[in-house]
């Protein structure tokens, strides 16, 4: 039996001041199923060991390579990525994130699945986030997407991270990589989601339904700093590809800014920043009282909770939550169905015939040129 070889894939690690979880996070790219990598760490003008931990590394894998460059934010530093990478696949993984190790395996294999009736430009998977031991410490919201699904991209945003997407090299650059003057604008932190969307809103794409992504949370990993721009950000960027695209129904552009904006609620609301938060929060119910109704009962049920809470005797947790790598990527540990996710997902299935007439419309649009 003749074995297909492996096409390239190129893996984007940006990297800055990462000498705590560098070399956990280039391992677990290394030791991928799918082994014809080329594995490029971008230094952004680290000032500790991040260089010398990657080189140490590099000396003993030749599919490793390493570039530096002036610190431009990690926007900057996957561009410079990408622009040296070779592979007809590129993958992006942040420097204290870690993979499982048959990731790129499963997303190629999705990516050359003809059988859907569509070449996937792009595929995602879900992730479980982790801590500072590697250890779990939750899970992401497990939506799936496939075909041309900018409608319901905008509205959920299925990603959340920038370490899960592989994506053909090609249509990385067609679309012009990542937008760094997000940053530069005071509204840095979601350029991943820019991304994606510029992917989605010209091409299908398709997602691998398993947690092949962990995705890292730790003290300092979001500050105040980040979680304003970040709420921002996604409020801008969400806002720019709705005016992009006229053809989207205003009902589904409604949508897409109710749920952008109960997300910049949650931002506002942990930054402490209780003038963002009424101003976003009169925004939110004004674009869906629903919404608005429910994020106060939840506002007020947490800080109920968080009061009782200083009262009770402090739980003992029985045993460490397990590891990353000792949980198998099916096992799915979702809280039950609460009201907010059965909507979502009522809304999702809507916005999949808003999907289908776009698709259509961007055929014939095609077809005039």
């Amino acid at each position: 039996m003749i074995m297909k070889k492996q096409a390239l894939t190129s893996v984007v690690i940006p990297a800055y001041n990462a000498e705590r979880f560098i070399e956990r996070t280039l391992r677990s790219a290394l030791q991928q199923t799918y082994s014809n990598l080329q594995v490029i760490v971008v230094d952004d003008g680290s000032t500790d060991t991040t260089r010398a931990i990657a080189e140490a590394i590099a000396a003993t894998d030749d599919r490793v390579e390493i570039i530096t460059i002036p610190n431009g934010g990690v926007a900057k530093a996957r561009n410079a990525g990408l622009n040296r990478a070779t592979g007809e696949f590129v993958a992006f993984l942040d420097a204290d994130d870690l993979w499982h190790p048959t990731k790129i395996e499963r997303q190629v294999a999705a990516a050359n699945d003809l059988s859907r009736g569509f070449q996937a430009a792009a595929v995602y998977t879900w992730n479980r986030s982790i801590d500072s031991r590697d250890q779990i410490l939750g899970y992401g919201q497990g939506v799936l997407l496939s075909g041309y699904a900018f409608a319901r991209y905008l509205y959920a945003r299925p990603i959340g991270n920038g370490s899960s997407i592989l994506v053909r090299r090609e249509v990385a650059l067609e679309v012009g990589g990542f937008d760094s003057t997000w940053r530069s604008r005071g509204m840095g932190g979601c350029e991943d989601l820019d991304f994606e969307l510029k992917i989605a809103a010209k091409y299908p794409i398709t997602a691998v339904g398993q947690y092949l992504v962990g995705y890292r949370a730790h003290p300092g990993s979001m500050t105040n700093n980040m979680l304003l721009p970040m709420a921002r950000g996604a409020i801008a960027i969400i806002s720019q590809h709705i005016q992009c695209s006229p053809e989207l129904p205003e009902w589904a552009a409604r949508c897409a800014r109710a749920s952008i904006s109960e997300y910049a609620l949650y931002n506002f609301v942990a930054a402490r920043d209780w003038s963002l938060m009424r101003k976003e929060f009169i925004e939110l119910s004004g674009l869906d009282a629903g919404r608005g109704l429910e994020f106060i009962k939840g506002f007020f049920r947490r800080k109920n909770e968080r009061f009782w809470s200083m009262f009770r005797s402090p739980r003992t947790e029985s045993s460490d939550p397990p590891s990353f790598y000792d949980v198998s990527p099916d096992f799915d540990a979702h809280y039950p169905v609460s009201t907010p996710q059965f909507r979502d997902r009522e809304v999702i299935r809507s916005l999949e015939t808003v999907d289908a007439q776009l698709a259509e419309y961007k055929a014939q649009e095609s077809g005039a040129r």
